[in-house]
């Protein structure tokens, strides 16, 4: 009996406040009911340096321009694929940000709307895989960057050099990621409306560096390098021609937009805290598609230019802190090596943004949805940065290249996944949510659909997906290989995944038409748009409950 005691105990004491001001079924918290204006803190400028720091101004960024030139593309080529793909990118997180802006609810309840009460834990399990898998990742490349800073002020750093893992990193790049991964954990403890200053001042510091980089090695090198003079000779790949270009152009932009489907996929998790619909939509509209074309393009110009600097090395400096790192060796100045660790701090701190923001915020967000009563932002963000551990991303970066292709081929997933929930969205229930639905367990809930399931996004997902899965397996298997149809599609993945799944959607949805689809709550019951409603008789509210109502339904981007 005393241990049945104790354990309810400290249940009780692990057991998270739920959220009593609203009569709903299941069980709420802070972190899962749609924002009240209190939390909503960002406006077009936090937008704005929350993509410099988690959209393009990272070591991803930098690096986008090695995927795209390995295809075959030139330089001008590469950076025109780039400028289109991210253009659109943006017009994307306009849409996947919409729910979050208006109605001010996360990721999770907006997949509960198109997948149902229960459907939405498929497209949540992907989602939060994928959070383990690039918070892991990018731990490993701000550690990278670490190690290049302890190299600048100890260079004896580099001495413990035993190999690990076996022999995909050396004792340092370990204590660096271990070092790193500490550093981490702080910044997690804060609410995500809290990283207004942070955003500011890794923005900052991140994009003054890469035009800094962009400058000296320009005029170090005299130019803009080897690598824009003759791109097949120094990259190894053979420009294509003809028909091959055309597909590999397509192929690049696919790649793109596949590298940034997941951020843009669960926009509404930071759209969310917009203090107006509105503030999400001229910052993305802006900073998404020229943020990463400024650092891509940057990133292939001193890429170049690290060619003709240091032709002794083995293969391109595509990721910054190699570029970093080689700039320390070979320049082998005081100024050189102070330049190199302030660098290499910038690009720490947009690290930070990446693994803390992007991922572990977000997965937060997503687990605080899933397990309300024991799970918080807080908490969720801890439990996914410790995974970073089990995932090991010095082996996934360093051996296993088949893996790490399957894994960033998941716009595969994803493209149908976003073409379900825009269908559904936009054009069936015409940006139309009734809240107090989505936090309902009872089969009356106009998202309970069949058991909690809604089936039509279930067949349209499979349809949409089961077309690109022989494209992704040859890439898995044989990726220098070419299997005629599937390999095309493939190269189409996001646009034809997205396209099929919600054409099938809709035409479902035709036949078997989907009940209240344009239907909205009576009343603000959450206190979502302003204060929570008074009851002031039997026969109704008061009238500034029912001004607020009328707001709720009217607001729009």
């Amino acid at each position: 009996m005393r241990r049945t005691s104790l354990s309810k105990r400290l249940a009780r004491r692990l057991e998270v406040q739920r959220d009593t001001d609203t009569d709903v079924d299941i069980y709420v918290n802070k972190d899962t009911r749609p924002l009240p204006p209190s939390r909503r803190t960002y406006g077009p400028w936090e937008f704005v340096g929350l993509w410099m720091v988690t959209g393009s101004f990272n070591v991803g960024g930098w690096a986008a321009g090695s995927s795209v030139i390995s295809l075959g593309l030139n330089v001008w080529q590469a950076m025109l694929a780039i400028i289109i793909a991210n253009t659109f990118v943006g017009l994307v997180c306009i849409a996947g940000g919409h729910p979050g802006a208006k109605w001010h609810i996360g990721f999770p309840m907006w997949m509960k709307q198109n997948w149902g009460i229960w459907g939405y834990l498929f497209p949540m399990a992907i989602r939060v895989f994928l959070s383990f898998i690039w918070t892991a990742t990018n731990t490993w490349y701000g550690s990278q960057c670490l190690r290049v800073l302890l190299t600048c002020i100890w260079p004896s750093f580099l001495k413990l050099d035993t190999e690990l893992a076996n022999g995909a990193m050396k004792v340092y790049d370990f204590i660096a990621f271990v070092i790193y991964f500490l550093l981490c954990l702080p910044l997690i403890w804060f609410s995500p409306e809290n990283y207004k200053k942070p955003f500011l001042i890794a923005s900052t510091t991140v994009a003054t560096t890469v035009f800094v980089l962009l400058i000296w090695s320009v005029v170090r090198a005299g130019g803009g390098g080897a690598l824009l003079a003759d791109v097949g000779a120094v990259s190894g790949h053979e420009p294509v021609e003809g028909g091959a270009l055309g597909w590999a152009f397509v192929a690049a932009v696919t790649a793109n937009i596949g590298s940034i489907a997941t951020h843009m996929w669960s926009q509404s998790d930071y759209t969310r805290y917009a203090r107006k619909p509105r503030d999400q939509v001229l910052a993305q509209l802006v900073m998404v598609p020229l943020g990463t074309i400024v650092v891509a393009c940057i990133g292939i110009v001193c890429t170049s230019c690290a060619a003709t600097l240091y032709p002794t090395e083995k293969k391109l400096l595509w990721q910054p802190y190699a570029f970093l790192d080689a700039v320390r060796k070979h320049e082998g100045t005081e100024g050189a090596r102070a330049g190199v660790a302030f660098a290499s701090i910038a690009f720490m701190f947009s690290q930070f943004g990446i693994v803390v923001a992007s991922n572990c915020v977000v997965a937060g967000i997503d687990l605080a949805a899933l397990l309300p009563r024991w799970c918080t932002i807080r908490r969720g963000g801890y439990f996914t940065v410790a995974f970073v551990f089990v995932l090991q991303p010095w082996s996934l970066l360093n051996s296993a290249t088949n893996f790490l292709t399957v894994v960033g081929s998941f716009n595969v997933f994803l493209g149908p996944l976003m073409g379900i929930m825009f269908a559904d969205y936009f054009l069936l229930r015409k940006k139309n949510v009734k809240l107090t639905e989505l936090f309902s367990n009872d089969p009356t809930s106009i998202y309970w659909y069949a058991k909690g399931w809604n089936w039509r996004a279930g067949i349209a997902w499979i349809m949409g997906a089961s077309f690109l899965m022989p494209g992704l397996v040859q890439r898995a298997v044989d990726s220098g290989g070419f299997w005629p149809g599937w390999t095309r599609l493939y190269q189409l993945a996001w646009f034809f995944g997205c396209l099929l799944s919600g054409l099938v959607y809709l035409v479902l949805d035709y036949f078997w038409p989907m009940p209240e689809k344009l239907a909205v709550d009576d009343l603000d019951y959450f206190g979502t748009f302003g204060d929570p409603p008074v009851f002031t008789d039997s026969l109704g509210v008061d009238a500034d409950c029912e001004d607020i109502v009328m707001h709720a339904k009217s607001i729009d981007v």
